[in-house]
C-alpha cells in the first residue's frame, strides 16, 4: 500500500487548487469600481488551479489502487 504522507500531500494539493480556483472566481465576479484593467490576470490562475485539481484527483485515485492510463 502507499504511505499516508502521499495521500496527505495529494489532498493538500487538491485543497490548494480548489482554494486558488475559488479565490480567482471570486476576484473575477466582484463588481468593478473602475474601468482600469486588473493587475492580476485571473484566467491563467483559474486554469492552473483546475489542472492541479484534475491531477490531484487522478493521483489520489491511483494511490487508492485504481489503475489509470495504459
Amino acid at each position: 500500500m502507499t504511505d499516508a504522507i502521499d495521500i496527505w500531500i495529494t489532498a493538500a494539493a487538491l485543497i490548494a487548487g480548489g482554494a486558488l480556483v475559488g479565490f480567482m472566481a471570486w476576484l473575477e465576479r466582484r463588481p468593478r469600481k473602475s474601468l482600469d484593467p486588473p493587475l492580476l490576470p485571473t484566467t491563467p490562475f483559474l486554469l492552473a488551479g483546475g489542472l492541479v485539481i484534475i491531477l490531484a484527483i487522478v493521483h489520489l485515485v491511483n494511490l487508492l489502487g485504481v489503475h489509470t492510463g495504459r
